[in-house]
């Protein structure tokens, strides 16, 4: 029970944040309930789909279907999330006007609240694929009892929720006046940390250079897995160890979102939006050619093997096979890697150039037993 509950409470609280930042921008809009509601909905339906087809997701594109596909659904959010920014920086006086005069709901087009709903699926459909196969591992590989399993589930999701509100209850206590640049800023954080986060996931897949595998590393003040450095990176995109290609990502869109939205509230200064956005396209060099290495194999929910000597200062993939019955994820703080490996499934893990040295890696599904090291020489 208490497995599940913090698996549940761990993702879902992730896809809660977002939606409470989603709910306090729309706060008093006419019929944002449905929108809202209608995104989990998709989310949650769209979350099983892909937990049901994972395999064929990571056959597809050579091995990295898992990447391509999460990181065009982050790249449709940015959209989405960008579209709002824009839309509301035009109509925000306005709304606060007509708010102020009716005292409680504002008409608006629905083009702002279909686009915060297409965020909010994004958001479960991203955490929920994630708790549907973890559940399901749980479920194929211990005793737990479905009663104890889906009460912990329930109560890590009710914790979420509380999370959630609280987040919600924070920001609507903003003044009007307020309310609109808070919230469109935390918007902006958010479509700039789904930016990163794509092209971080691109690069993991060798579709993007990195600039630079880890900028630098905060872990020793805030790691990745503590419940802040999971919020701030739901919130914003936060990582101990960020690449130079997802800094760079990351920075160009809040540039961007910046500078455009105060040009749109301001229509002499139109054109400089126009011109950022056409400067704003990042591209780089085709990736080099990886190293191929034995495959590293979950057996009995441990790897074999758990040490593996790699080259340093070179790029290399790694094959990772999972033999057991259910499914699990390779995951690693140190190499920023994460990725889901069906039962059967042989996924590929792009990585390097490395500095040498040790880098550990686990199963998140078996982290008592699933553990190995990555030497580089």
């Amino acid at each position: 029970m208490f497995v599940s509950l913090i698996i549940v409470f761990r993702e879902a609280m992730e896809a809660g944040l977002i939606v409470g930042i989603v709910l306090a921008a729309t706060n008093g809009v006419a019929r944002r309930g449905r929108w809202i509601a209608g995104g989990i909905a998709a989310g949650v339906g769209g979350a099983s789909l892909t937990a049901a087809f994972a395999a064929s997701l990571s056959n597809a594109f050579e091995g990295a279907g898992q990447e391509v596909f999460t990181a065009a659904i982050l790249c449709f959010a940015v959209v989405m999330l960008s579209w709002h920014i824009l839309w509301m920086s035009r109509h925000a006086s306005a709304m606060a006007a007509e708010m102020r005069q009716v005292g409680h709901a504002v008409r608006l087009g629905q083009r702002s609240l279909a686009a915060l709903a297409v965020v909010v699926a994004v958001a479960v459909l991203r955490e929920g694929a994630e708790v549907v196969l973890f559940l399901y591992g749980i479920a194929a590989a211990s005793d737990t009892a479905p009663l104890a399993m889906a009460a912990g589930g329930v109560a890590g999701l009710g914790l979420a929720c509380v999370v959630s509100w609280l987040l919600y209850r924070g920001l609507v206590i903003i003044p009007l006046h307020r309310l609109f640049g808070v919230t469109n800023g935390l918007i902006a954080l958010l479509a700039a940390g789904m930016a990163g986060q794509a092209a971080a996931i691109l690069h993991s897949a060798d579709l993007l250079p990195g600039w630079g595998e880890q900028v630098w590393n905060t872990s020793f003040i805030l790691a990745d897995g503590s419940f802040v450095g999971r919020s701030l990176h739901a919130l914003m995109g936060y990582s101990a160890r960020p690449s130079g290609v997802q800094l760079a990502a990351w920075s160009a869109t809040l540039l961007v979102l910046v500078i455009c939205s105060r040009a749109i509230s301001r229509p002499r200064t139109r054109r400089l939006a126009a011109a950022v956005l056409l400067a704003a396209v990042v591209t780089g060099g085709p990736p080099a050619r990886a190293d191929d290495l034995p495959t590293l194999v979950f057996h009995n929910h441990r790897f074999e093997p758990d040490r593996i000597q790699v080259p340093a200062g070179a790029k290399f993939r790694l094959h990772v096979k999972n033999t057991d019955d259910t499914a699990d994820e390779f995951e690693s703080a140190d190499l920023n890697r994460e990725k889901l490996v069906a039962p059967g499934q042989t996924i590929t893990v792009f990585l390097g150039p490395l500095p040498a040295g040790e880098y550990k890696f686990f199963g998140d599904f078996h982290q008592d037993t699933a553990q190995g090291v990555l030497v580089a020489k």
